[in-house]
């Protein structure tokens, strides 16, 4: 029996020339072979014998080793690795990492260049967390549930990496290649594949808690079970897991604790010259902001009332199960479901409000000159903006799958999955109008700070908005051999899939009018019918030398047709190495948010440089060469195209041992029609004399040259050029010692922020650092293991001009495991055990922390215990 758990593990995981029989000795490998160390293989995505379970069941021998299905390639076959680089997370770096969501562990991927979204206060996005390979954004990241695609969150446009729950993760596979030619649109940085724990036997209860040891707040727990039963026929695997994350306060955090608004209370007013005053009879002198060009402002400190990381609580439900119902027919399927609350807290709403002169001049105005007065205020009388999202997912598949011929399979399957959203607004907003009505009649003045001051209570309101995104996707696939040769059977795969999507976000009407103060929201819809066919061959040519070929034709009934292509070689050169390359085209459809979605107002941060430049030419400070918050009007465009890629590899993998593998690939990735606007980029394309009323955007300044407001539809703008290395090791340094790295190195990223203004290359900038580096060092023995794992991401400039670039920075993690017995696991470790600060930008910026790229949480302690039964 060890011996055959001995050689499915090499067929699984190791490339072909390592156990073919001429240059492999299986008997011998078989002794002390250790199957729990799945990091080793590249590929892999699903087993026909059982899956790792608590407690290992008999079965017959097989005749002959079984194919497996390949995140990359439609066909099954023995060989695992291909011509596409796949790195794999397992179980047990998922365990190591002290994460309880998958987004946090794969935002530490060294091929996740620039980081990734995670949750943030402050949206309806709060509490979406996603994905992001090679910097080229969430949305060109495609992410797969089993092979299977998952449905998009309706206001971020990319999938919700929270929505699935670790504990059911068997290991995830990354693709880090352009896909497009074999599962469609998003493909373009790579593709990830969640694979889940299916045939598990027996139950198990586990539980994890992590404290933050070095700041206040950002603690974070889980607790899981899972249960499952099979028999000859088939299996049923359950999962449930319940996570909850604590909030922190901005002003709990060294680098967002000194956060200033120049809306406050007390305001500022606008005089007639145009230059903005202080209320100083009321404003303390210390909370005064010079705003450059003679502009004063009475600050506020919002971050003693803003929370970093919102609220979450989340519980899963997963349901697999498989039937054959004879030999040649299976019945399968998969339900699940996902309820996840959030909470985040904003300091009060800050606005602008125009006061006519009669009324003004009651008001006992400061230095009040007469006429009409536009007051900038934050309405701390309404008290703090609190939000709470629910989110409800919905997932359901079934399928069947059998055998035409001794060679040849079939797979057909339907999947529908479903995610709600419920945005309410709980305090903190009112009504624009009846602000205004209650300033106007006297109700309230703010102004006055004494007992006939007011209040706006009156004016209290609860914005809400729903939101909904929506897929069903049916696909018959045909897979097997075709013919022999001299050096094996060509294999292909044909198949055809049909999907439909659709996408709204409504709105209070009120909100969408544009009279709720502290809010504001639209809303929008569409959906779109999808209809495909692919066609995929591997062909052997000679001996360990196979060429693969893939083509799919994609029609959208809102857009047009898409054909990409797919070319890869991969050759075993000798027993131990193995060079690999690949081409391909790829596309994104535009999505059904960007299309449909209707105009609404957001305030994003950038660097506005006309007025920057003007205050440079002025003279004295330059308060708008920091990251601000601009007020933007944007919406859908239903002119969007496509956008589209070229992607390129070449690699080698060299393997001169089970334990013990270097491989290298080098990689280049085009992009154009590349969708969105650079609000910075905007600014400096104006700055430089372009003409964006040609390009449809409009920007309106005030007196002072300051934006008003940026009118910007989104368009097919951008162009990106992207190439890099990737580097990984395994070298097994004993028999107890296993060292291994990733390492990932941008050669260039080039962008073309507006067509005609030629590509910069951006690698180095605030934001993009060249490179990261990931290495692990592990002692195992019996039943004690011990894991180093040191995190590095390279240097970029600040965001502010003038300012040192951030350091190289370096995060070190320890993590201890223990097994009792044979079913009780103690699992211990710290995350950043040297309490490393992250790298900040000077004070001032608005966002002073990129959270994308470093942890906010800082130095974590954490606790697990799993019990099988």
């Amino acid at each position: 029996m060890l011996k055959l758990i001995a050689a499915l593990f090499i067929i699984v995981f190791l490339p072909k020339s390592l156990y073919s029989q001429d240059s492999f000795n299986l008997d011998e490998f078989s002794e002390g072979l250790d199957i729990g160390d799945e990091s080793i293989a590249p590929t892999t995505t699903e087993v026909k014998s059982k899956e790792a379970a608590p407690k290992a069941v008999e079965s017959p021998d097989d005749e002959g080793f079984e194919k497996i299905s390949v995140t990359g390639s439609h066909i099954k076959r023995v060989k695992g690795e291909g011509p596409s680089p796949v790195f794999t997370v397992d179980r047990a770096m998922l365990d190591q990492s002290g994460h309880n969501s998958v987004s946090d562990v794969l935002r530490d991927m060294t091929s996740s260049s620039f980081g990734g979204m995670r949750e943030a206060s402050g949206s309806n996005a709060a509490g979406v967390s996603s994905a992001n390979i090679r910097g080229l954004g969430a949305d060109k990241t495609l992410v797969l549930l089993n092979g299977k695609r998952l449905p998009k969150d309706a206001v971020t446009g990319s999938v919700d990496m929270n929505l699935i729950p670790m504990s059911a993760v068997k290991r995830i596979e990354v693709l880090k290649d352009g896909a497009s030619a074999t599962y469609g649109s998003d493909a373009l940085g790579g593709v990830i594949n969640i694979i889940t724990y299916k045939d598990y036997i027996g139950s198990s209860l586990s539980y994890q808690q992590a404290e933050v040891t070095q700041f206040e707040g950002g603690s974070t727990k889980q607790a899981d079970m899972i249960t499952g039963s099979a028999t000859s026929k088939g299996f049923v695997t359950t999962i449930l897991s319940y996570r909850e994350n604590e909030t922190y306060f901005d002003k709990d955090r060294p680098w967002s604790d000194e956060g200033v608004s120049v809306s406050g209370s007390p305001g500022s007013y606008l005089d007639d010259d145009g230059v903005w005053k202080a209320d100083t009879t009321n404003c303390d002198p210390d909370d005064i902001v010079d705003g450059g060009l003679g502009n004063e402002f009475c600050g506020f400190k919002y971050s003693d009332y803003s929370t970093g990381l919102p609220e979450l609580k989340q519980i899963n439900l997963m349901s697999l199960f498989e039937y054959e119902v004879n030999s040649d027919l299976t019945f399968y399927g998969r339900i699940n479901a996902t309820k996840k609350k959030i909470k985040w807290q904003y300091a009060p709403a800050p606005g602008v409000f125009s006061i006519d002169a009669a009324t003004a001049s009651t008001m006992g105005i400061p230095g009040y000159a007469g006429g009409d007065v536009t007051l900038r205020y934050r309405a701390v009388e309404l008290g703090n903006r609190v939000t709470e999202v629910d989110t409800y997912a919905l997932g359901f598949q079934t399928g069947f799958k059998g055998t035409l011929t001794d060679t040849w399979d079939w797979d057909f399957s339907f999947d529908r999955n479903t995610v709600y959203k419920n945005d309410l607004g709980v305090s903190g907003y009112g009504l624009q109008d009846k602000i205004d009505d209650l300033i106007e009649s006297g109700s309230f003045n703010p102004f006055d700070y004494s007992d006939s001051r007011g209040d706006l209570s009156s004016a209290a309101y609860e914005p809400w908005q729903l939101s909904r995104s929506e897929n069903n996707f049916y696909e018959l696939k045909f897979s097997g051999e075709l013919f022999e040769t001299s050096s094996g059977a060509a294999s292909a795969a044909i198949g055809a899939s049909a999907t439909q999507e659709k996408f709204s976000t409504r709105v209070d009407k009120l909100s969408e009018e544009g009279k709720v103060f502290g809010s504001a929201g639209s809303s929008g819809g569409g959906e779109r019918e999808t209809k495909s066919f692919y066609i995929e061959t591997i062909t052997p040519l000679a001996k360990g030398l196979e060429l693969q070929l893939a083509g799919r034709y994609d029609e959208f009934s809102d857009f047009g047709n898409t054909t990409n292509p797919k070319f890869g070689l991969s050759w075993n050169v000798t027993n131990t190495v193995m060079l690999r390359m690949s081409a391909g085209t790829g596309f994104k459809a535009p999505q059904l948010k960007d299309l449909y979605a209707a105009d609404s107002d957001g305030y994003p941060s950038f660097i506005d440089h006309v007025a920057c430049e003007n205050e440079k030419q002025a003279g004295g400070s330059t308060p708008s060469c920091l990251p601000q918050q601009w007020r933007v009007l944007s919406g859908g465009n239903e002119d969007l195209e496509e956008e589209k890629s070229e992607s390129y590899n070449i690699g080698i993998v060299y393997q001169p041992s089970r334990r013990s593998m270097l491989s290298l690939d080098v990689w280049q990735t085009k992009l154009n029609n590349v969708v969105g606007v650079n609000y910075e980029k905007l600014t400096e394309y104006e700055q430089s004399g372009g003409n964006l009323a040609d390009l449809g955007i409009e920007v309106e300044r005030d007196a002072s040259g300051r934006i008003d407001y940026i009118n910007a539809p989104l368009l097919n703008l951008a162009s990106l050029e992207i190439s890099g290395v990737d580097l990984e090791i395994k070298a097994a340094l004993s028999n107890a010692f296993m060292l291994k790295m990733q390492h990932s190195h941008l050669f260039y990223y080039k962008n073309e922020g507006f067509p005609g203004t030629g590509f910069e290359d951006e690698l180095g900038e605030n934001g993009f650092p060249a490179w990261r580096n990931n290495i692990s060092l592990t002692y195992s023995s019996g039943s004690i293991g011990l894991t180093l794992i040191a995190k590095t991401i390279g240097n970029h400039k600040s965001a502010i001009e003038g300012e040192e670039e951030l350091p190289v920075y370096t995060e070190y993690d320890l993590n201890y495991s223990q097994t009792f017995g044979r079913d009780t696991t103690l699992t211990v470790g710290v995350q950043n055990l040297l309490a490393t600060e992250p790298p900040v930008d000077g004070e001032g910026a608005s966002e002073s922390l990129n959270t994308s790229l470093y942890n906010p949480r800082g130095q974590m302690v954490f606790a697990g215990l799993k019990q099988r039964f």
